[in-house]
């Protein structure tokens, strides 16, 4: 039980800058996202979602880390990671997508948690040491850690358009909870 308080204590302090409110440039950037309804209309959409229980998870890491009304709570979040490597109910929906060089890509974050929508080049562990360990991922993508994954930043309620690249494959990731992925294929016409 102790080892679990010390992991919570630990989880809480790296999270605690990702439950807060967003820094002006996410906020500019999200109002942007929602300014063009064009973007939207056209834009491959990957939804990010989670079940968090705002009153378990706020206690454990600190008020306003869950806005959401999810029902899974802080200690069933920890014991089913440690189970499965993954919470299930913590994922990208649609993870497997098709996108046109150039398409814009809308991630729209439905839960209650703050989530990343990372670019990487190989799917790899995020920036909070604990949820890399309990979900088998111990190598961080390194775009998870560069100090750029503040861009990728989306609070709950948020959205993130990003542009896919000319050709190819583009994974993205959850920085925070990295089990949480997707992949886009770039088709041409």
């Amino acid at each position: 039980m102790r080892v679990l308080r010390v992991a919570q204590v630990g989880l809480a302090l790296i999270l605690s800058g990702c439950g807060g409110k967003p820094s002006a440039e996410d906020a500019s950037a999200a109002k942007a996202a929602q300014r063009s309804s064009t973007a939207r209309s056209e834009a491959e959409r990957v939804d990010m979602l989670d079940d968090c229980d705002p009153a378990t998870f706020d206690a454990a890491l600190g008020r306003g880390t869950c806005v959401g009304k999810g029902e899974t709570t802080f200690q069933q979040f920890i014991a089913e990671l440690t189970a499965t490597k993954a919470a299930e109910e913590w994922k990208f929906e649609d993870d497997r997508f098709d996108v046109k060089p150039g398409g814009q890509i809308l991630a729209v974050n439905r839960g209650g948690e703050t989530h990343t929508f990372t670019k990487v080049d190989k799917f790899g562990g995020g920036f909070v040491p604990l949820l890399n360990t309990l979900s088998g991922n111990p190598n961080p993508a390194p775009e998870c850690v560069s100090g750029a994954v503040g861009g990728t930043i989306v609070p709950a309620g948020g959205r993130l358009t990003v542009t896919a690249p000319a050709s190819g494959r583009v994974k993205y990731q959850c920085c925070i909870h990295p089990w949480m992925r997707a992949v886009g294929t770039v088709e041409r016409d």
